[in-house]
C-alpha cells in the first residue's frame, strides 16, 4: 500500500497535525475494480507498446513515447513524439486526445479523476508590467498555469481555472467518506450516476467517523454525514485553558501554539467554556484535576501540547524538553474524569505529527529505548509509512561517525533490516517490499522482508513503486522501464 510517509525529527517548535492507524477516511474504496492484466513494454526502439504482462503478446499495438501503467478503472497517459499527452483505456481507445497539458490521474470510489496542467507565459497588459530599476529590462510577461479537473467516466468538469502560477494550485486529494461521498477542495459531494453534486462547502477540515468541520465567521460548527443539525456549534479558537485542582486555579496560556496560524484551531471552546483539543475535538478536556501527583500538576503548569488521542478516554500532555542531549517532548496522560497518568494503562495507535510533518509522538525512546542501544549510536530522523505499524526506518551514526539506516521492529525490538544501508525505500508496506541502496550514489536492489530474500539480483538507479525503474547504459544515457516489484520480472526487450 502506497502512502503518505511519516518521519520524526527532534528539533521541531509546534505541533499542528496528527495521524491515526484506525481510520475510517478512506481515501479510497473499492467498487468493483477488475484486476489490469496488461502492462507498459519498451521496446529496442525505446518506444513503448502494451502486452500481456504473463505471456508478452501485444495487447495494444501503437507506439508511445512514454507510457503509464493503468489504473484499476482501465486508464493510462501517453505520450507521442511531440511531447503530447492523452489518455487512452485498454484497447487503445483515445478517451482524451492529445495535447502538450500534462495529465494526472487518480481513483476514488471507482471514479477516475484527471487534472490536465499547462503552464505558460501570459503576456500582461501595461499597468502589470514588472520594471527593473536595476536596468536589466521590463518583463511583459507573466507566469500561469491553466488547469481542468474532471471525471473521466461521465467528462464531468470539476474546475477550469488559469490562474498566476504562484498564486494558487489543486491536487487530486480527493477523499472518500463512504461509496456515496467525497470530500474534495473544502466540499462534500454525492456521488450519482458517476457525477458528482455539491452537498456541502466551505468545510474547513475532515474528521473521522463521516464528520466535519465547518467554518463560518471564525466560528466552527461539528457535522455528521447526513444529519442537518450540527453536533456542536458556535466553537471558537482558544490558546489558553483554565484548570481547577484542589481550589488552585492553573492557568495555560501557550497551548498548542504553531508558527504560522492554522485554518483550525487546535483548541475549540463552547459556549460553556468546555474546551475541545484536536485533532478530532471528539470529547472535552476536564476542567477539573480530582488525582495527580505534585510531580504531575508540576508538569501540568508547564505543558505546552495537548491532545485528544481518539477512540480513547486520554489525552496526550505534552512539554518540550530543550535540556535533553537529544531534543524531544516528556509525556504524561489525563483522562476524561480529570486522573493524571504517567503511562497509558493499554496501546493505542496513534501519532503525533508537528507543522510539517514530522513525527513526535511516539518519540524515539519508544521505539528504541535507550537500553538497548549498547552501541552508542546517534540517531536521525526516523521514519514510517502508514501502514508499516511497528516497522521504522532508523538513521544512525556509529563511533566512526559513518551513517546508516536499518529497519527497526519496535514490537519485536530486533532489526528487520539491519543498519547497513546508506538508503531504503519503501515500495508496498503489506507486502514489505523495500528497495535498499548500499553505498551512496550505488544502485538499488529489491528486497523482499517477510522472505528475507532479495527479488532478484538486477540494479536500478531509480525504483517506484508501481513498477517504474531506470537505468543508465554506457553512453550514460538514462532508460526507462517497468519491472515487477514481487517478482523482479521486467516488461522490456531484451
Amino acid at each position: 500500500m502506497k502512502t503518505i510517509i511519516l518521519s520524526i525529527i527532534f528539533m521541531l517548535n509546534s505541533v499542528m497535525a496528527c495521524t491515526q492507524e484506525k481510520n475510517d477516511n478512506l481515501s479510497t474504496i473499492n467498487l468493483n475494480l477488475k484486476e489490469i492484466t496488461i502492462v507498459p513494454f519498451l521496446t529496442k526502439q525505446n518506444e513503448f507498446i502494451y502486452v500481456d504482462k504473463i505471456s508478452f503478446k501485444p495487447v495494444i499495438n501503437q507506439h508511445f513515447q512514454t507510457a503509464t501503467t493503468f489504473t484499476p478503472t482501465g486508464f493510462a497517459v501517453v505520450s507521442n513524439e511531440k511531447n503530447e499527452y492523452a489518455v487512452v483505456n485498454e484497447t487503445g481507445e483515445i478517451i482524451m486526445n492529445y495535447s502538450p497539458y500534462g495529465i494526472d490521474l487518480n481513483v476514488i470510489n471507482g471514479l477516475t479523476f484527471y487534472k490536465k496542467n499547462l503552464e505558460y507565459e501570459k503576456k500582461m497588459p501595461f499597468y502589470k508590467w514588472d520594471w527593473n530599476i536595476m536596468g536589466s529590462g521590463i518583463k511583459k510577461e507573466q507566469t500561469y498555469h491553466k488547469t481542468e479537473i474532471g471525471i473521466l467516466e461521465s467528462k464531468q468538469i470539476l474546475l477550469d481555472k488559469d490562474i498566476p502560477y504562484l498564486e494558487d494550485n489543486f491536487y487530486l486529494n480527493f477523499i472518500a467518506l463512504d461509496e456515496n461521498h467525497i470530500f474534495w477542495n473544502e466540499t462534500l459531494y454525492q456521488i450519482k450516476n458517476k457525477k458528482l453534486y455539491k452537498i456541502e462547502t466551505n468545510i474547513a477540515e475532515l474528521l473521522e467517523n463521516k464528520k466535519y468541520l465547518k467554518n463560518t465567521n471564525n466560528s466552527f460548527s461539528i457535522y455528521e454525514l447526513n444529519k442537518k443539525k450540527p453536533i456542536l456549534n458556535g466553537l471558537i479558537g482558544v490558546d489558553k485553558m483554565l484548570i481547577l485542582f484542589n481550589k488552585d486555579n492553573i492557568v495555560l496560556n501557550d497551548i498548542n501554539k504553531e508558527r504560522f496560524a492554522p485554518e483550525v484551531p487546535k483548541i475549540l471552546l463552547d459556549s460553556k467554556n468546555n474546551v475541545y483539543p484536536f485533532p478530532q475535538y471528539d470529547k472535552v478536556f476536564p476542567q477539573k484535576i480530582k488525582k495527580a501527583t505534585t510531580a504531575q500538576i508540576d508538569f501540568l503548569r508547564k505543558t505546552t501540547l495537548i491532545y485528544s488521542i481518539n477512540n480513547s478516554p486520554y489525552f496526550l500532555l505534552g512539554i518540550f524538553n530543550y535540556d535533553h542531549n537529544v531534543w524531544a517532548y516528556d509525556w504524561l496522560y489525563v483522562d476524561v474524569e480529570g486522573n493524571m497518568l504517567d503511562a497509558l494503562e493499554s496501546t493505542y495507535n496513534f501519532k503525533v505529527l508537528d507543522q510539517v510533518g514530522n513525527l513526535v509522538w511516539p518519540d524515539r525512546k519508544m521505539i528504541f529505548p535507550d537500553e538497548l542501544n549498547t552501541e552508542k549510536w546517534k540517531f536521525g530522523k526516523i521514519n514510517s509509512y502508514e501502514g508499516m505499524h511497528n516497522l521504522y526506518i532508523i538513521p544512525i551514526e556509529n563511533k566512526e561517525e559513518i551513517r546508516t539506516k536499518g529497519l527497526w521492529n519496535s514490537q519485536t525490538k530486533a532489526w528487520e533490516i539491519k543498519p547497513e544501508y546508506y538508503n531504503i525505500s519503501v515500495l508496498d508496506t503489506e507486502q514489505g517490499i523495500y528497495a535498499l541502496q548500499k553505498e551512496e550514489k550505488g544502485l538499488f536492489m529489491l528486497y523482499d522482508n517477510k522472505s528475507k530474500k532479495m527479488v532478484s539480483l538486477k540494479k536500478y538507479y531509480a525504483v517506484n513503486s508501481n513498477g517504474l525503474v531506470s537505468v543508465k547504459q554506457n553512453d550514460d544515457e538514462t532508460i526507462y522501464y517497468y519491472i515487477d516489484i514481487y517478482s523482479g520480472k521486467e516488461y522490456k526487450e531484451d
